[in-house]
């Protein structure tokens, strides 16, 4: 009996020994294989390849939480309007500045603010001499304030008097030459006028504000002036060569002259007023009509 059961516990002690020695074996991939394999062609360790695995694995790891963290992190931008919606304030303020810049209508240096008016009423008796004048206007208006503009800024803005007043006598050398190989012996209608462009309000009234503005800008509002400049003075010696010839440059209109003594200076004078008196009634309504659409349009506005 002894013996049967020896040999009974000898046959169960191997299967026993088998099952407290089992060995779990990593599964293995290629890529792990691939690595090993190029770590031993390199003579690295078995730490040194652990280490290498480990440090891939967490740069892995960081890529994709900050991939995962990206959307979150960024800020939602604020989408602002294309059209904003103006204040009341903010709209009479453009209002007010559209109205200053503007030199053809609302602001004519001529009609509006009566600059240049000694030559216009004393010479510009025709279209011809609205031409010379119109030209003598675009030679010195507009050069004559970037010349000063630019010397103001070499001397901080002072002796602006002066500064504008020669630099008005100097461009006028040039335009003068320019001006009669243009019109000729006619340029000698205008007579004294002419360099009387030199010291009139309409070139040097720029030297009363003490703000000194860019050469760009002196550029651009010179520009502005002379267009209004001459739009009225073209205007002007339309009118007086029709009522006093009954043409438009040289072009018949009437085969009789309505009012001969349109190019005299006194009816020159109330010509001129005329025109401007009807000028700015009509502006000063068109000023008017966009200011109460202003009002209204925030008012309605401020009610709902």
């Amino acid at each position: 009996m002894p013996n049967t059961e020896n040999r009974k516990n000898s046959n169960k002690k191997p299967t026993l020994q088998e099952h407290s020695q089992t060995v779990i074996i990593p599964q293995l991939t290629p890529e792990m294989l691939e690595q090993a394999r190029r770590a031993a062609e390199q003579g690295k360790t078995a730490e040194q390849i652990e280490q290498e695995a480990l440090a891939a694995a967490q740069a892995e790891q960081k890529a994709v939480e900050s991939k995962q963290e990206a959307p979150t992190a960024e800020k939602p931008k604020t989408v602002q309007p294309a059209n904003k919606p103006k204040t009341r304030k903010e709209a009479e303020e453009e209002l007010a500045q559209n109205i200053h810049d503007d030199h053809l209508w609302l602001n004519n240096p001529v009609m509006v603010r009566g600059l240049g008016l000694a030559p216009i009423v004393a010479a510009a008796v025709s279209g011809q001499n609205a031409w010379m004048l119109c030209a003598a206007a675009i030679l010195l208006v507009t050069a004559t304030r970037m010349l000063a503009v630019a010397i103001c800024h070499l001397t901080g803005n002072r002796f602006r008097g002066v500064v504008y007043s020669y630099a008005a006598a100097i461009v006028y050398i040039p335009a003068y030459i320019i001006l009669y190989n243009l019109f000729g012996a006619d340029l000698s209608l205008l007579g004294i006028y002419l360099p009387m462009l030199v010291v009139e309000p309409a070139v040097i009234k720029r030297m009363e504000s003490n703000d000194l503005e860019t050469v760009g800008e002196a550029f651009r509002r010179g520009i502005n002036n002379t267009i209004g400049i001459c739009f009225s003075v073209l205007l002007v010696g339309a009118v007086r060569e029709l009522l006093a010839e009954g043409t438009v440059f040289g072009n018949v209109v009437f085969p009789v002259a309505p009012l001969p003594l349109a190019d005299q200076p006194g009816t020159g004078f109330i010509i001129i007023g005329l025109i401007a008196a009807v000028w700015t009634a009509i502006g000063g309504a068109y000023v008017h009509y966009k200011i109460e659409e202003v009002r209204h349009l925030y008012g309605n506005k401020r009610k709902r």
